[in-house]
């Protein structure tokens, strides 16, 4: 809420998206922007380093992570637990977005995608450190929890749709399913990566 609060009292310009620079072109020129996520709402908040959150991008909603982990759904009854579950699926959001997998630099980590073997190979070896890091999180957790737990934390999908990508269609019960199977596997990479 205090990111909130701050950009509004910044004097902002609002781009309407079709003609104007991208987001990610504006910031490389120096420009601070914040983006919407739900609605892909871009504001130009000024040409100076403006810092409300560490760096020049500000997130305006909330991550499905972090939203689960302040309202205390990933573990309601223990905090401790809730709170080791939080940095475990933190850590794995770290890794995905030094791997290279977040935003539009995003690659395919399983190489099923189109595009030369250039847009697939990692450009740095702190990308490769965490894809390593990934693959090995990934090879040790059951596949139905993994899809879940990347939609979730690395790629910020709501609950409901990330059920529904593992095959339930009902909103109320992929929502249930898949909040299963966060717990189960940020559970397992808490252990894995000794948050316990």
């Amino acid at each position: 809420m205090a990111v909130v609060r701050a950009l509004n009292a910044i004097p902002t310009t609002t781009l309407d998206g079709e003609n104007d620079p991208t987001p990610e072109r504006l910031m490389q020129a120096g420009v601070t922007v914040a983006m919407q996520l739900g609605t892909g709402r871009v504001q130009i908040i000024g040409t100076g380093p403006v810092v409300l959150g560490g760096d020049r991008v500000v997130r305006l909603s909330e991550a499905p992570l972090d939203r689960l982990f302040s309202r205390t759904r990933l573990d309601p009854v223990d905090h401790d637990h809730n709170r080791q579950l939080y940095e475990a699926g933190d850590k794995l959001r770290t890794h995905h977005h030094y791997a290279g997998l977040s935003g539009i630099a995003a690659n395919d980590p399983n190489h099923s995608g189109g595009g030369s073997a250039a847009h697939r190979t990692p450009i740095s070896e702190t990308m490769e450190r965490h894809r390593r890091a990934l693959r090995i999180a990934e090879s040790a957790m059951d596949a139905g929890d993994w899809r879940v737990v990347v939609d979730v934390v690395g790629l910020e999908v709501t609950l409901a749709a990330a059920g529904r990508a593992v095959g339930f269609g009902n909103d109320e019960a992929a929502a249930a399913v898949a909040l299963d199977r966060l717990r189960r596997g940020l559970g397992f990479l808490a252990e894995l990566w000794g948050f316990n």
